[in-house]
């Protein structure tokens, strides 16, 4: 098994469409593979979606397309159910995409959300 990507803990707004409908909404966590966008209405699963955020440390505006791949997420440490859409990011430009990683980077000396060994 592959081990995914470490995913960071961010706040950050997001648009997103689908072919039906138009949402902003929160961020809660983001990876080099995709990101956690909670919501008391998640996205239908498989839809492909349109993406547009701001980065948190340096103001660059992200486009990207994603696919929702799961909904609902469990809180660390608790039981508790977040309701919301997992997206896989399938198409960013590479100059987004480096602006991504750079960020990634820069948030990797904070704890991440989850660790590959804590997912495993």
């Amino acid at each position: 098994m592959v081990p995914r990507p470490d995913r960071y803990r961010v706040d950050i707004p997001v648009n997103c469409s689908t072919r039906d409908l138009f949402l902003s909404n929160r961020v809660t966590n983001i990876s080099r593979g995709g990101m956690f966008i909670e919501s008391p209405h998640p996205l239908p699963l498989q839809a492909e979606v349109e993406l547009a955020f701001t980065l948190p440390d340096d103001g660059a505006r992200i486009q990207a397309t994603g696919r929702v791949i799961w909904n609902y997420d469990v809180a660390k440490g608790t039981t508790r159910i977040v309701p919301g859409s997992g997206i896989k990011f399938t198409d960013m430009s590479p100059e987004d995409r480096t602006r991504l990683e750079d960020c990634l980077a820069r948030l990797s000396a904070s704890a991440p959300v989850a660790t590959a060994q804590e997912r495993a």
